[in-house]
């Protein structure tokens, strides 16, 4: 099988990172895959209204999309537990935008091989598939970038920097 037809239905899916990792996360890159401990504390520094962000691989929804993944019949994820929180930056800037309260954390879980809709290609890239797009667009996700799976991702000197780094460290990305 190609290469394009394995990836045929999906895309890579790179949301909005309107923050980092919140102070007190227990999280060590250095224990391979599972560098996180307890729940996932994301601290937004900015916000442009997206229904699903990200950063260092791990992505968050509001609890409307939440639920409507609940409710959907798509497959390889997970919803768990996450500790939301803003900077100052945030509280100066963007208090204003009306942050939803309910967040929850996306675990991908599935594999393209076994045609689930969420699929962790890498340590950071997010693969969906058709039908998870679909969904995925009855929300807001204007600030994602989206492009076919059958292509290279795009991906910022930011995240090309972090990959590297965690090459040098010897973590499999």
């Amino acid at each position: 099988m190609s290469t394009s037809e394995g990836r045929f239905g999906y895309h890579y899916f790179e949301p909005e990172v309107a923050g980092g990792l919140g102070p007190g996360i227990d999280y060590d890159p250095r224990r391979g895959d599972e560098p996180l401990v307890g729940p996932l504390h994301y601290q937004f520094a900015g916000w442009l209204g997206d229904d699903i962000v990200t950063t260092s691989g791990y992505w968050i929804v509001t609890g409307r999309l939440a639920d409507a993944l609940r409710a959907s019949p798509l497959t390889g994820y997970e919803l768990g537990e996450v500790v939301v929180t803003t900077d100052e930056q945030f509280d100066m800037f963007y208090s204003h935008l009306g942050l939803p309260r309910d967040w929850e954390r996306l675990i991908p879980t599935g594999t393209e091989e076994g045609g689930e809709d969420f699929v962790l290609e890498t340590v950071v890239d997010l693969l969906v598939s058709d039908a998870a797009l679909e969904l995925l667009r009855r929300f807001h996700i204007d600030d994602a970038d989206i492009s076919p799976a059958d292509e290279e991702p795009q991906v910022s000197d930011v995240m090309r920097k972090y990959l590297e780094l965690r090459r040098a460290k010897g973590d499999e990305v």
